[in-house]
């Protein structure tokens, strides 16, 4: 039992590091004099690192050694943003943001993947891996919380931020050389698929299947938006990263929330594609009253509208997995790699698309995702009406 506890702890100790600096990155490229249409760039760089390299870290840590794997991306990752505190120049910028992708993608895949494999977990390996989940969910919430906090103290000069988590995340990588464990007696021989075969296997799918892919993509681009914008936005009208950093941690708990005592529920009294077409409305319902009134009060819409808008994306997420995995002609596989292939697309298109004109429409960008998601809806909608499973 403490093998579980002690990765439990883990998940929230690598959540929390991953997330220090986050409230902080919007400040810090303006202080560096970063041009706004160069922000997108450099959120689409690290996504397009995990989505590159995750596949890879995968296949190492199922046939060589996953605890070494683990260490690897805790240094890779906080080398990355030493140096991204460390640089200003806009393409050494991206780089590094870019091989934090890469490092990042090495380590929660790897334990998740450990306690599917490992028989020391086989009798409750659901609940452990939704647990796990969930404790990483907090640190990375408690992550934006204490960033905040702390980088109000460092105004102008948040790259220090950069060095404490930098330090962090190696101080992290002797925790687990010390303390996790990850003894495996049957190693994964078969190879996992490139980020790009997995993309190619989209063209298998049937039309109401691609649909939907296609669909979860188009969120995509607009959840991501929100959650990268959002910090940026709320730098630029004035709020401080201690702002960012509580609204955050409270979205978090929302998320947990809906996630275990919600969303179950839903589920007992409803058709998943229901619940789906619904959560997606209520995400562009709700997303864009955050943005319509006077954003002097942007706080008071931030911890009202914009926590349904959590909410509903909450529900969202797990259903769109249950509801996959309901398509019975189709492996697992094949589902799962379309669906995290078209949620990577998105988290690249998206920050790519919104840095080109955040610029020159502000808030106005936010109104526009809130379209995207009712669109969505409206698509969801007659998707449903079509599908029987």
């Amino acid at each position: 039992m403490h093998k579980v506890w002690i990765l439990f702890i883990y998940a929230m100790l690598v959540g929390l590091g991953m997330n220090l600096a986050h409230p902080i990155t919007p400040a810090h490229l303006r202080t560096i004099e970063v041009s706004s249409n160069m922000f997108g760039v450099i959120f689409a760089s690290m996504n397009l690192g995990q989505f590159i390299m995750a596949p890879v870290w995968g296949n190492l840590g199922d046939s060589k050694n996953r605890k070494a794997v683990l260490i690897i991306g805790l240094i890779g990752y906080g080398v990355s943003q030493a140096l991204f505190g460390y640089f200003t120049n806009i393409y050494l910028i991206i780089l590094v943001r870019f091989s934090a992708g890469v490092f990042a993608s090495a380590i929660i895949s790897n334990v998740l993947a450990h306690i599917s494999i490992s028989k020391d977990y086989e009798n409750h390996k659901g609940k452990i891996i939704s647990l796990f989940v969930a404790f990483n969910v907090i640190g990375s919430t408690l992550g934006y919380y204490v960033g905040g906090f702390l980088g109000n103290l460092f105004t102008g000069q948040e790259s220090i931020m950069m060095y404490i988590q930098a330090v962090y995340n190696v101080i992290l990588a002797l925790f687990t050389f010390v303390f996790i464990h990850m003894i495996e007696t049957d190693k994964v021989l078969s190879k996992r698929q490139s980020a790009l075969k997995q993309l190619s296997q989209i063209r298998k799918l049937s039309k109401p299947l691609f649909l939907l892919v296609v669909m979860i993509a188009v969120i995509s681009i607009a959840q991501t938006n929100f959650s990268k914008y959002l910090d940026l936005y709320m730098t630029d009208i004035g709020y401080k990263s201690s702002d960012i950093g509580t609204l955050v941690f409270v979205t978090g708990i929302i998320t947990l929330i809906m996630s275990f005592l919600v969303v179950p529920r839903l589920y007992n009294r409803f058709k998943d594609t229901h619940i789906l077409v619904v959560s997606v409305f209520l995400q562009a319902v709700f997303s864009v009253l955050t943005f319509t009134f006077d954003q002097g009060y942007f706080l008071l819409y931030g911890y009202s509208f914009y926590l349904v808008y959590i909410a509903g994306k909450a529900i969202y997420e797990p259903t769109v997995t249950y509801h996959l995995s309901k398509y019975k002609d189709v492996s697992p596989g094949i589902l799962m790699g379309s669906r995290t292939s078209a949620i990577a697309l998105g988290a690249i298109i998206g920050p790519l698309l919104a840095g080109l004109i955040y610029d020159d429409i502000g808030h106005y960008l936010f109104m526009i995702l809130s379209l995207l998601l009712l669109l969505s809806g409206v698509v969801l909608y007659y998707y449903q009406r079509s599908v029987k499973l």
